[in-house]
Parts: structure tokens; sequence; C-alpha cells
């Protein structure tokens, strides 16, 4: 009795194994990124505040300043928020930021700043006198690649009464889920392994070739 290989199945099986192998190799290689990510990020606020010739090297993108420390001059006089955004206050509450824009015009800005925290849904109604100087840390493209919207935001240190004070963002706080990915991948791949070496084991024997 002959047990023979089929061979395009064991073909497709190896090539299915062979990429499932690879995207959790990509997911070591998006981990190591990642940590260099983190570090570099959680140096960031140490580094020197923003000036105004690394801010125009930001727009144009020549430069990443996430997480960077800056300040703005917020004297826009008595404005409703510009938006309302989900986050944590300094003490980890969760509620909203009441994003406010520093232009005295209808422009769009290319930079906003979090006036605050509260919890109260209804806060993009508040009329908020904006005449401070506000120092925090930055966020690159808070609403993606959306036309039109701001490039930057400003998260304080302080708040502007009677908001509370807004969370600071923390590198070690971004989601490492790499090595988590990896091993599905990998163990998906041993899974296809195993299930083909039954699926031959239980495949019926070719007889024999008798002997003229």
């Amino acid at each position: 009795m002959i047990r023979r290989i089929p061979f395009i199945p064991t073909v497709i099986t190896a090539a299915g194994i062979l990429i499932l192998c690879a995207l959790g190799r990509w997911q070591l290689e998006r981990r190591e990124w990642k940590h260099d990510l983190i570090t570099r990020l959680a140096a960031a606020p140490n580094l020197p505040a923003v000036t105004p010739e690394e801010f125009r090297a930001g727009m144009m993108g020549d430069v990443s300043l996430q997480y960077r420390r800056a300040s703005i001059d917020c004297r826009a006089g008595p404005k409703k928020p510009y938006d309302l955004r989900p986050g944590s206050s300094a003490r980890g509450t969760s509620g909203f930021y009441v994003v406010v824009s520093c232009r005295p015009n209808n422009r769009p800005p290319d930079i906003v700043a979090v006036a605050g925290w509260t919890k109260r849904a209804d806060a993009k109604n508040l009329t908020l006198n904006l005449d401070h100087q506000m120092s925090g840390v930055l966020i690159e493209s808070p609403y993606g690649k959306q036309p039109n919207r701001p490039r930057y935001m400003l998260i304080p240190n302080e708040a502007i009464a009677p908001l509370g004070r807004p969370g600071q963002p923390r590198a070690a706080d971004l989601p490492d889920n790499h090595l988590a990915y990896a091993g599905q991948w990998f163990g998906l791949a041993g899974a296809l392994a195993a299930i083909y070496g039954l699926w031959l084991r239980r495949r019926p024997v070719a007889p024999a070739a008798k002997p003229e």
C-alpha cells in the first residue's frame, strides 16, 4: 500500500503556511518599530519647546512634533468650542476634551487647543473667554487626514475655568499588541500544518501495483 502526497493541495497548504509565518514575522518587526517609537515619544516632552521655525517645518511635514512641548497665545475672546472629543481628566476619569480654536476669525485653524475636560456632553454650547497663554503637549493629526481640519492639537497643563484639567498623553499608553498578533499568525500556521497532516493520514491509501 502506497500513501501518495497530493501535489496541488500540498503546494496550496505550504503557500498558506509561508504567508502566515511571513505575517507573524512582520508583526515582530512592527513590535521593534513600536518600541523604538515609544522610546522616542517618551523623550519628546523633555526636548526644548517647539520654535516657530520647527512649527512651520512640521506644517510642511518635514519634522514630527508628536508629544513635543509648545505654547500658544490664545486671545480669541469669548467663543464657543470648536469641538468636543472623548478624553480623560488628569485623574483618569472618562469624559470629554473641550477643544477650542484660538483664531479670532472663523478661518480653519492649523492648531487647536484643549481648553479643559468635562463630563458634560452639552459642553459644546458653552461660551469660554479665550484670553490665555496655553502650554502643553502637541498631538499630530487629531482628525486624521480630513481636509480643512487642524494639523495639531495642544493639550495644556492647566484648564480654563470652569473646566477641569485634561489628562496628558503618555507614550506608555500607546497600544503594543504586536507580540500577541505574531503569536496568533504563527499559531494559525501551526494549526494549518497539523490539520493538513491529519488529513493526509486519513486519506485512502492507494494499493501497490501488482508485479506482472
